[in-house]
């Protein structure tokens, strides 16, 4: 059960959350998330610049969550970002070893 400093402070970070400028655009990506999820026709989103101060911290999300509805819309971006981890690694040791060998 909640006592009154709990609920106070329930209350605090829900006023918080709701006051920032990052809010209708969470909101908005996570209802992209839903359509994809569900098949159905994904909206677009307004991106809120960047640097808007104020809030939770939601603005951290936001770039993260951009990328995620964006991959999840072109799933290629799975099989590019895994070629890349594997690709990289293996281009980067073949050129020292070339390197070593000239």
């Amino acid at each position: 059960m909640l006592g009154m400093g709990d609920l106070a402070s329930t209350i605090n970070t829900a006023v918080d959350v709701a006051s920032d400028p990052y809010l209708a655009e969470v909101i908005c990506r996570v209802g992209q998330l839903k359509a994809i999820d569900h098949g159905e026709p994904v909206g677009s989103c307004a991106d809120t610049p960047s640097g808007v101060a104020g809030g939770v911290g939601l603005r951290n999300a936001i770039p993260v969550m951009r990328a995620y509805v964006y991959a999840q819309q072109h799933q290629w971006v799975y099989a590019l970002a895994a070629a890349a981890f594997i690709g990289l690694p293996m281009l980067i040791g073949y050129r020292l070893g070339e390197s070593r060998h000239a």
